[in-house]
Parts: C-alpha cells; structure tokens; sequence
C-alpha cells in the first residue's frame, strides 16, 4: 500500500511540475508577443518567435507530449499569422483561413515527406524479419561482443555515407538493421543496449554526412554560397581532407561516449558466436517476405545512389519504396497492418516542426535574428578566434529553431557570409568558419525534433528526449572542443585555417 501511495504522490508531484512548466511558457510566449517590436522584425515574426519559444521549452522539458505539442503548435502558428499584417508595417490582418495552408506548409515539404516515407520502409522492413538476418550477419562479421557491434554500427554508417547521399535514407535503412541488432540480444528497443544502438542510428547519418560533399544536401548548397561570395572553390577532395577527419574523431567520441553512459545488459551476445550461428540457422532459407523487400530496398538504395543520373528526388523514391512494400502481389506487408505500425505522433510533430521553421524564415524572423547575432552585436570587433568561437556559439542556440538541417544552415549561412566579408579582413578564415557552421550544425544532436534521421530512431520508441540529451550535451561539450582543437592543430596545416 505504502508503494502505491509513493508512486501515486511521485506522479501527482510530476503532473504538477509539467503544468507550471507549461504556464511558464505561456507567459514567456506572452510576454514576447506583447513587448515592443523591435526594428526591422515584422509583427508575425514576432510572434512566430514567441511561439517557437513556447514550443522549445515544451520540447526540452517534455511537459506535454510530442504528439499534442505538434497540434498545439499548429494551432499556435494558424493563430500567430492569423491575427498579423501580411507585410511589416501595420496593415489588414492575414486572416486565419489565409494562415492554415502556411502553418501546414511543412506536410507538404519534401524533408517531411522522407520522414514518413522512412518510418514507413523501417515498418514494413521489420514485419518481415530481414532486419533480423541482417543483423545477425552483421554480428557474425564483427564478433558478439557489445563494444564491437557498435564499433560496427558506425563503419556501416560510413559505408553507407559513400552510397547513399541523402542523410534520411541513411537513417532509413540502418535503423531496422539496429532493431534487429538489439532483437538479437533478446532485449526490447528500451534496453540500455537498445538505446545506445538506436541513438548512433540516429545522430551517426548526419555526422558522417558532414565529412563528405555529396553525404548531404546543405553540403553542395554551402559551397555555392561561398563561391558566389567570391571565396575559393571547395571541391570534393578539399571537402574531404578539411572535415572527414573531423568526422571520424567525432564519431569516436560518440562511441566512447555511448559505450559508457549506458550500462549494457551483456559485454557480449548471450552464448557468443555459437549463439549467432544457431540464430541464422533457426532463420532458415530467406522467406518469399524477405527476398522482396531485399529487392525493393536494393533497389531504392541503387536509386538513391544514382540520382545525379536519373535525377528523381530522393524522398519520391522514398515513396516509390513503401508504394512497392505495400502494393498486393509485390509488397510485403497490407496498408492497414503498416498503419498500426508507424509512430504517427513523430510524422505529425515533424511536418508541424518544419512549418515552425519555414514560418520562421517567411516571416522574416531568421534574417532578424541573424543580424542582430550577428552584426548589430558588434562581434566584427573581436580577435579572428574569438569571433570564431562567439560565432559557433550563436549557431548552437540557433540550430535549436530549425526542425531541418538544410533550412537551418541555408537561412543563416548567407548571413554569416554577408557579414564576414563585410569585414574585409584577409586574415579572416571565411572558408573555415562557415565549413565549422556546417559541422556544428549537423554534428549537433541534443533533441530528437531538430534532426530527421533522430526522429526517425526515435520513432521507434526505443529512447526519450532525455536519453538523447543525457548524450548529446556531453557531446556537444566534445563537438566544440574538438573543433578549437582542430582550429590550431590540423586545420592550419591543410590551408583552412591561419595561425593567430
């Protein structure tokens, strides 16, 4: 009885915590929405601002769930742009039926659409239990000893980085490969074995993306803005000496990391290699299930992979993926069976997030927020390195407004370039201080919503918001040091950086 009593009182303490933190972040909403607009930031900007405050705190400390967030956060947008003047001085009002299609305009956005078309392909993969022979195979190669299988996660994801040049398909097809890995170990995906293997799922595709010009799409996009602002030309070879070194160590510090934050069930596979052996024999000849949906994913990794010939975009073939998994007489699983097994709170909390940050952009918010960071804040004053730093600092606050990568580094990377050239200072390493943006910004893995291949993992349901924090603000910590470490250490020596 007593036990009752206690884990009654420790929920009605919890509960009570949840809602003070949801006033709390009403007020702050409140209190931005009716401060005095600032120069040059539109009254919807504003008030997106103060929304996206509200929604980041809720994300943060989780006081309501995902799913409900992602409704409120719609409704919160429909409002904000609703009552506000289409432009930046005082005029009509946009009305809420003009302000529903943009306050949904991330359901129609590509990044949202691979979202659900990658939930849906590790759905349909796992009901056919290739992920399982998938998995023991990898755990045949590398040996059934835990710190070797994560070891393994992240040569895969290398690997993969080199095929697949989208960051969410990457995500798409490890992620079923980690939840037969963890299945293999008897373990559900909460596990702390699961966990770990899920989060390196989860961050590791957009990490490795980095290292690489073709690994993911702000990479090429970045390149063209420092070429049309007269900087030299970053080719891919220059690409991958500046950053997959940075790429590897970080990922090692991942791995150190993740092996000793969680306390793994087993050091190794129950039964080690004689178990994994009598597993893939209990599996048997691969069913007609598993031959098709081998087919179809070698057949969107193989488009994914060659879409500079064909030039599809990738989320379509995403779509042609689950369209083949689903279709009678080809796929491997009906629509209702698929449906029951999506994380449909992770598509919806998405596309709302993607709307949030294209909103934010629309409206003028991003650029404001940029020039104030930025310019008005008299950073240009500052020594080379500590302008570097203050400015790798700002991105870190500022990547938690984007729900997307790409739109995160394409909204604020023109600034940044606009404001070092402005400077005119030749010992300004423009180059390497925009390339340490873009690690910054996809190495950064501290909430599941501000990254696709996270959510993704997450949709899994095999870790919290707050398993992934307990990792990523460590990492985080390690990410910037690394980053001073290669400042003085290696980047000079490769003609990015300049010693100060």
């Amino acid at each position: 009885m007593s036990m009752l009593v206690h884990a009654a009182s420790e929920t009605t303490g919890s509960s009570t915590k949840k809602f003070l933190t949801v006033l709390f972040g009403l007020a702050v909403m409140m209190a931005i929405i009716m401060a005095p607009s600032p120069t040059g930031l539109s009254p919807a900007g504003q008030r997106v601002i103060a929304v996206m405050a509200f929604v980041v705190l809720m994300w943060i400390t989780e006081a309501i769930p995902y799913g409900v967030s992602a409704v409120a956060l719609v409704f919160l947008l429909i409002l904000a742009l609703g009552f506000s003047p289409a432009g930046i001085d005082p005029g009509p009002i946009l009305g809420t039926a003009k302000a529903i299609p943009l306050a949904l305009s991330g359901f129609s956005n590509s990044g949202w659409l691979f979202v659900a078309a990658g939930l849906a392909m590790a759905a349909a993969i796992t009901s056919t239990g290739l992920e399982k022979r998938v998995a023991y195979l990898i755990l045949r190669l590398v040996g059934a000893n835990t710190h070797a299988i994560m070891f393994g996660i992240i040569l895969t994801a290398f690997a993969l980085t080199f095929f697949i040049p989208s960051v969410i398909a990457r995500a798409a097809t490890l992620v079923p490969i980690v939840i037969g890995l963890t299945e293999a170990f008897g373990l559900p995906r909460s596990s702390q074995i699961g966990k770990a293997m899920l989060l390196l799922a989860g961050i590791l595709p957009s990490v490795t993306g980095v290292g690489v010009l073709t690994g993911a799409a702000p990479n090429p996009v970045i390149v063209n803005f420092l070429t049309g602002a007269g900087q030299p030309q970053v080719g891919y070879v220059d690409w991958l000496i500046y950053l997959f070194p940075y790429t590897v160590v970080f990922s090692m510090a991942l791995y150190f990391l993740a092996t000793r934050l969680f306390k793994f069930e087993f050091t190794e596979l129950p039964g080690g290699s004689d178990y994994i052996a009598a597993r893939i024999a209990e599996l048997g000849p691969m069913s007609t299930a598993e031959k098709r949906s081998s087919f179809i994913m070698a057949l969107t990794i193989l488009l994914w992979a060659t879409d500079k010939v064909h030039h599809v975009e990738s989320s379509a073939i995403s779509v042609l993926c689950v369209l083949l998994l689903v279709l009678p007489g080809v796929g491997v699983i009906t629509c209702n069976d698929l449906y029951k097994r999506i994380d449909w709170n992770s598509i919806l909390l998405f596309g709302a997030g993607i709307s949030m940050a294209e909103m934010f952009t629309r409206t003028g918010g991003a650029a404001w927020l940029s020039k104030v960071a930025f310019v008005e804040s008299g950073m240009g004053g500052l020594p080379v390195t500590a302008l570097a730093i203050t400015i790798f600092v700002v991105v870190f606050f500022v990547r938690f407004c984007f729900t997307s990568i790409t739109s995160c580094l394409t909204a604020i990377t023109p600034a940044i370039i606009g404001f070092l050239v402005s400077l005119h200072n030749p010992d300004l390493p423009i180059v390497g201080i925009v390339l340490g943006v873009a690690l910054i910004a996809q190495c950064l893995s501290i909430i599941p919503v501000t990254s696709a291949p996270a959510m993704i993992a997450y949709g899994t349901g095999g870790f919290t918001t707050r398993d992934m924090m307990r990792l990523g603000l460590p990492l985080a910590a390690i990410m910037y040091g690394l980053i001073v470490l290669f400042m003085f250490a290696y980047w000079p020596l490769v003609g990015l950086w300049k010693w100060h």
